[in-house]
């Protein structure tokens, strides 16, 4: 345990840093009208109430569904933002594949504009690696636009080096160049949220109903008052880890440019 924490804790403050503020509001939203719910249904109709064992049986049968359906939606909104994250790394990994290929193809060119090509291509890496470092969304923004420029002028500097050589395997190297907007452009198009509002309201709306239903479930028994707040955080709990996941570029859960890094290293010791 003492091997463990310590490593663990001073990484505290930099994961705290990617979360997203929506996943902070919505974790306490959650907490505090999930527990609402439930303190809702436990004082329902009073706390004598009579409990009748054929309402009772009923009760538990709809309880029952209400929360296995409930689990069923968490678990099929959990692989959706799991499929997007996936999706964002693989993304990630195309755009090592890319730049690692662009480097090999600028041993094509002369040795006038090769350090010119390669320089240009160490730049652009280190905007893509800022990319996926970045947490605020203008400044991201503007790397993406420097990145794009950065590439417009490689692809201009190479194919007027195919164009005055008459070299043919400058060709691949030209389309080597263009790849690397191509897998950019495929970054963008993951770079969004995989789960629409209309899917987190149902969640809510069965999150609200499922823990009333447990508070109702509960009502007239002395005490318990702390357990019916379980489920509550639980579900609070896993609803945020889920959208930490769906977010792009943030969340404690978020794509880091390992491959990006790696080729920054091949680049330097090669």
């Amino acid at each position: 345990m003492r091997a463990f924490f310590p490593p663990l804790l001073p990484a505290m403050p930099e994961m705290l840093r990617f979360v997203d503020a929506t996943s902070w509001a919505l974790l306490l939203a959650m907490l505090c009208s999930l527990g609402l719910a439930a303190l809702a249904g436990k004082f329902s109709w009073g706390r004598a109430a009579s409990r009748d064992a054929a309402a009772e049986d009923d009760l538990k049968i709809v309880l029952g569904a209400t929360l296995s359906l409930f689990g069923l939606l968490m678990g099929f909104t959990l692989s959706f933002a799991i499929s997007g994250y996936n999706t964002r790394m693989s993304a990630e990994e195309n755009e090592a594949i890319a730049i690692g290929n662009a480097f090999q193809w600028t041993a094509a060119l002369d040795a006038g504009h090769q350090p010119q090509a390669q320089a240009m291509l160490q730049d652009y890496l280190s905007l893509r690696i800022r990319f996926f470092d970045t947490v605020d969304e203008g400044q991201r923004a503007q790397v993406r636009m420097e990145s794009i420029r950065l590439q417009t002028r490689m692809w201009q500097l190479i194919s007027k080096v195919a164009k005055a050589s008459g070299d043919p395997q400058l060709g691949s190297a030209l389309g080597a160049s263009n790849a690397l907007y191509v897998a950019q452009q495929k970054t963008m198009a993951s770079w969004r949220r995989q789960i629409p509002g209309a899917a987190w309201a149902i969640l809510m709306a069965f999150g609200l109903c499922s823990n009333f239903l447990i508070g109702y479930n509960s009502r007239g028994r002395p005490g318990g008052r702390a357990l019916i707040f379980m489920v509550p955080v639980v579900t609070a709990l896993t609803l945020f880890m889920i959208a930490e996941i769906d977010v792009p570029g943030k969340g404690i859960i978020h794509v880091v440019p390992d491959n990006l890094q790696a080729v920054r290293v091949t680049v330097e010791n090669g």
